[in-house]
């Protein structure tokens, strides 16, 4: 807030001045002229009694003569107090002139002010006191008032306005014997912007010359009783103006008054003071306008305290207050509350109203409603912090320069990053600018610069760095206009530009090693447009694989569809839309040469995107000659069906010529008598037959080097369920196997494990019993990494049976295949018998 005690001579001071000594005055001048009515009456009376009875009778001239001395006592009182007035005359000053002009009074408070004096004026002419630059002006105006004519001007003196009253002086017979100066100081007026309507005329107080004779004093006094009348009449109609002007102002006008008057000096107990100020402190006049500012009526208005406004800040509610009767009149602005709880901001003017023992009665405000203003602030200083922030924080520099003088208003932190140099010298030195550009571009840059003042301009430019870095810069000027559409400054963004710059100088570097490199591979590297109607670009490779010339296809990019085979077209019209979506494609077709000759292309093509909208605007693709590779291709793939119906014949073979060898074991052992080894021609024939059925897997299945491994151990289980006579016997198979595909150098020792450990189970487990149970896991257990557990819950192993060294075949062949297939084997028969072996897939050549 902004808070001036000595700031005087406000038009509203004027009024609540003028308001508070013109009530007392007009009270004296209406028992004055009652009087001098009264005594004017008895002295007429008196004179006509004298004309008529002549000088004989001397009791009535001595009354007279005691009369006419009360008169003039009277008309001197009367003087006296004109002059009072006219020596308190506010900010301004009045002069009575004769017909020779020269001053015959001269009072008011506004000489000093306008540093003249009463001794300096009183008695001088017009010519003797007045600078000769005014003689012609004044003259005219006192000659027109001699004249009969009233004017009323307004000119200049020193720094100081004024307006002047120049108006004729009657006497009682309306004979003009003098003129009348008032001069009033309206500089403040003029300049205050808060002063909606001015007062409409100011308080004139004439005065007339003091005769020197008794008939001039009573014909003067005749006057002076007449303008009495006027000036009472005057006030009067001052007053309605004023309260008019009270009533119709768009600022709020109030007054607060005490119930008792407070007495402010230092033997005060001022906190007691304020105490009684805030309670007691009550409004007793207030006009619409300050009313409205707090939303509320005038029931609601008159009669609150001042703790009901200052209550949401005591403290620096009588903070303020103090002020305000220290000094005795205050200008703030400060955050206030409507009736409804609604925060105002108000700016105010208060000015202490005293009694005549100088004691504080009450105060005066005019105040204003200033939160629309207090919002634009804020919304301002807003957004200069936003400026300031981006300013502050992008990598550009922003700039702002004077017109008119040449100079630097604002540089952003991002000049000394770029630059390299320091603000400050920029801103004491401005030619340091200049300097840091580069010599070739020196001149263009300054002469460009200099045009900034017209219109918007962008220029590219290098600068050199202290360290001697140069580095390329893109300057965007724009110009800013008062309201008569001048130029007056000049705001900018300079951004380093250098890596684009580089970049641009590298995009030329590849555009012609591109260009370089599609004129000589033997590709053909094509760009068109969105809506595939413009080639773009068609490298020489074209004509080399589809024999047609580029030209041909410059002139009509759609004939190329017309050389594509029939049942390949499709494909195109498929991948056109994929490609405009954002998607590359690749796309193997069959082309027709113009000499009958039919070729395969491989054509690969991936959208461009438009860097501003992001849209595919252009569509660049390659295309292959694979004539070649799809003739080999169509040889190889030929050669695989050959060596895949072999290779499953193979396997059929393999498969047959197994189950031979295990019929001629079977036919063998027919011929045996002798159980053991009646009982290795069976276990030969399991095995031979755990190996067969891979073969037969692999004959049957459309994968040749892959065997299902479930289903594998499914067949192989109810084969050795089959051998082993389980039918009659309760024992039972428990199958968990992965979904695993094992090459048959792996499955192979699986399936020679799960036949053994299995064929031991169904024989020596359930020898007391007939039932039981097989568990059977197969699983991976991690990237090619696998476990097998086969579990049975039969009679384990016999007492004293070494597992760890037991050398029956059964074991000796587990443990071999295992070591074959690189794994561990843990044997637990603790509650039964348990064979839990982990391994790797084994890896081997890649068959076809």
């Amino acid at each position: 807030m902004c808070i001036d005690p000595t700031e005087i001579d406000r038009p509203l001071e004027t009024c609540e001045a003028l308001v508070a000594e013109q009530r007392v005055k007009i009270l004296q001048l209406e028992e004055n002229l009652q009087q001098q009515k009264e005594l004017c009456q008895k002295l007429e009376a008196q004179l006509k009694a004298v004309e008529n009875a002549g000088s004989s009778a001397s009791g009535t001239e001595f009354e007279l003569a005691g009369d006419r001395i009360q008169l003039i006592a009277s008309l001197e009182k009367s003087q006296e107090m004109y002059r009072t007035l006219i020596k308190h005359y506010p900010n301004g000053w009045v002069f009575l002139f004769d017909r020779d002009l020269r001053y015959t009074l001269v009072d008011g408070q506004g000489l000093a002010v306008a540093g003249l004096s009463k001794k300096q004026l009183e008695g001088k002419t017009l010519w003797e006191v007045t600078p000769p630059e005014y003689w012609q002006l004044f003259e005219t105006k006192y000659r027109a008032a001699l004249a009969g004519s009233e004017n009323i001007s307004e000119y200049k003196y020193g720094d100081r306005i004024y307006s002047t009253t120049v108006s004729p002086v009657k006497n009682d017979r309306e004979e003009i014997f003098a003129g009348l100066v008032v001069t009033q100081d309206i500089t403040e007026k003029k300049q205050a912007e808060i002063a909606r309507e001015e007062i409409k005329n100011q308080l004139k107080i004439k005065y007339q010359k003091r005769t020197e004779d008794l008939k001039i004093a009573n014909q003067q006094l005749r006057e002076e009783i007449i303008d009495r009348w006027r000036v009472e009449e005057f006030l009067r109609e001052s007053q309605q103006q004023l309260e008019l002007f009270f009533s119709q102002s768009l600022d709020g006008f109030f007054f607060m008054m005490l119930d008792e008057p407070v007495q402010w000096d230092e033997t005060a107990d001022k906190e007691k003071v304020l105490d009684y100020v805030f309670a007691k402190g009550r409004v007793t006049k207030a006009n619409d306008a300050l009313i409205a500012q707090y939303g509320g009526t005038r029931d609601e208005f008159i009669g609150r305290t001042l703790y009901s406004f200052l209550s949401h800040n005591l403290t620096g509610g009588r903070e303020i207050i103090g002020q305000l009767f220290d000094s005795g009149r205050i200008h703030i602005e400060c955050d206030n509350r409507k009736f409804d709880g609604e925060l105002i901001w108000v700016e105010g003017d208060y000015i202490c109203i005293y009694d005549s023992q100088g004691r504080i009665v009450g105060h005066f405000g005019v105040q204003r409603d200033i939160s629309d203003r207090k919002k634009a602030e804020a919304a301002l200083k807003e957004s200069e912090e936003r400026f300031r922030q981006l300013a502050e924080n992008i990598e550009s520099v922003f700039w702002m320069v004077n017109v008119q003088p040449q100079e630097i208003v604002y540089i952003s932190p991002g000049y000394e990053k770029i630059w390299g140099r320091s603000c400050a010298d920029l801103y004491a030195y401005g030619h340091f600018f200049a300097e840091s550009l580069h010599p070739e571009d020196r001149s263009r840059v300054m002469a460009t610069f200099a045009k900034k003042t017209v219109s918007e301009d962008e220029i590219e430019y290098r600068i050199v760095r202290p360290d001697g870095e140069i580095r390329w810069i893109r300057d965007r000027a724009f110009p800013i206009r008062n309201q008569a559409g001048q130029v007056y400054r000049v705001v900018g963004i300079a951004e380093d530009i250098s890596a684009r710059k580089q970049a641009e100088k590298d995009i030329r570097e590849n555009e012609e090693r591109f260009r370089q490199l599609a004129e000589n591979i033997q590709d053909s590297f094509w760009l068109v447009s969105a809506d595939f109607t413009d080639l773009l670009y068609l490298s020489p490779a074209y004509e080399q694989i589809w024999g047609r010339s580029p030209e041909e296809l410059y002139a009509a990019p759609l004939t190329w569809m017309e050389w594509v085979h029939p049942e390949d077209k499709h494909l195109l019209e498929e991948g056109i839309p994929r490609v405009l979506a954002g998607e590359s494609t690749s796309t193997e077709y069959r082309i027709f040469r113009p000499d009958g000759t039919m070729r395969w292309v491989c054509d690969r093509a991936f959208p461009i995107y438009d860097d501003e909208s992001g849209q595919v605007y252009r569509i660049a693709g390659i295309c292959e000659d694979i004539s070649d590779r799809k003739f080999t291709e169509a040889r190889i793939q030929a050669a695989l069906r050959e060596k895949e119906v072999l290779l499953k014949e193979i396997h059929h073979r393999v498969k047959n010529n197994m189950q031979v060898v295990s019929s001629l074991l079977q036919l063998q052992a027919q011929y045996i008598e002798d159980e053991p080894t009646l009982a290795l021609f069976e276990e030969s024939q399991t095995r031979i037959h755990s190996m067969a059925l891979i073969h037969e897997q692999l004959y049957q299945s459309e994968n040749l080097d892959r065997i299902d491994l479930p289903l594998y151990v499914e067949n192989l289980v109810a084969n050795l369920y089959q051998s082993f006579g389980c039918g009659s016997t309760s024992i039972q198979f428990n199958l968990n196997v992965d979904a695993i595909y094992l090459n048959i150098e792996t499955a192979i020792p699986c399936g020679l494990i799960i036949n053994e450990l299995v064929s031991n189970s169904l024989k020596y487990a359930f020898c007391q019993s007939l039932s039981g149970e097989i568990n059977i896991n197969f699983n991976e257990i991690g990237f090619q990494q696998f476990q097998l557990i086969i579990q049975d819950n039969g009679s384990g192993f016999p007492a004293g049976f070494d597992v760890e060294n037991a050398e029956t075949l059964g074991l000796r062949l587990v443990r071999m295949l295992t070591h074959q297939l690189d794994g561990t084997l843990v044997i637990d028969s603790q509650c039964g018998t348990c064979y839990d072996i982990t391994f790797l897939e084994l890896n081997y050549r890649r068959r076809i």
